[in-house]
């Protein structure tokens, strides 16, 4: 029995021998290289696929309906609570719908990392019956807001607010938000909250008065359109 396992042990220690005397023996060829490539292009401009909301469960209404590369998906009407007369200046805030976002959503699917800015400008606040009746000197102050974007969004290069204090609207095109060189990329909402603000200075008359707020998404970080 021990002559066996000594024999046992003498084949395999020369087993192992001769593949290592053929692994040195082996010879290696020069490697090749080949390649891999991928084209990533933009959906059509004309006729490009719809922006979901980013918030699903409360998105931004209403939609504004533009198609293309850069958009503005949807921005929210400002319904102003009443409020009665002091005598001085009066202040109030813009209701949130049930089941909606009060804010914007901006799309950029360009694939450029260009940047984009949104401005906005609002006429006078005229009496619904009487249009000679202006809400003089009447402000709207949007907040600097919260920025969301979808799960698998860019979620480390947002876009920004123009003014991290909040922005006051007027009748000139003014900054509400900016995307700097490959900010804002995806879809993006600014939720403005139950921040969005009205203020009417003292002296103005009774009345039922509605503003038109234009907003304008330009192609560039800065200047107009």
């Amino acid at each position: 029995m021990k002559k066996t396992i000594l024999l046992s042990s003498t084949l395999l220690l020369t087993a192992l021998l001769a593949a290592g005397a053929n692994e040195a023996n082996a010879e290696t060829t020069t490697p090749f290289n080949t390649d891999a490539t991928f084209e990533f292009t933009t959906e059509d401009p004309e006729n490009p696929d719809p922006n979901d909301p980013v918030d699903k469960e409360k998105p931004v209404g209403p939609e504004t309906g533009q198609k293309g590369l850069l958009t503005i998906d949807a921005v929210s009407n400002f319904e102003f609570k009443s409020a009665k007369i002091s005598g001085g200046e009066t202040k109030t805030t813009a209701e949130v719908s049930d089941g909606e976002t009060l804010g914007i959503q901006v799309t950029d699917k360009r694939g450029t990392g260009a940047g984009w800015n949104v401005q906005a400008k609002v006429d006078d606040f005229k009496d619904k019956k009487e249009a000679t009746k202006i809400l003089k000197g009447a402000t709207i102050k949007v907040p600097a807001g919260t920025f969301k974007t979808t799960a698998n969004g860019d979620t480390t290069n947002p876009p920004k607010a123009a003014n991290a204090a909040g922005t006051i609207i007027g009748k000139a095109a003014t900054p509400i938000l900016r995307a700097e060189k490959n900010q804002g990329k995806g879809s993006w909402i600014n939720d403005w909250a139950d921040q969005v603000e009205l203020t009417i200075p003292g002296g103005n008359l009774l009345g039922d008065y509605q503003a038109t707020v234009t907003w304008t998404l330009i192609n560039t970080p800065t200047g107009n359109n």
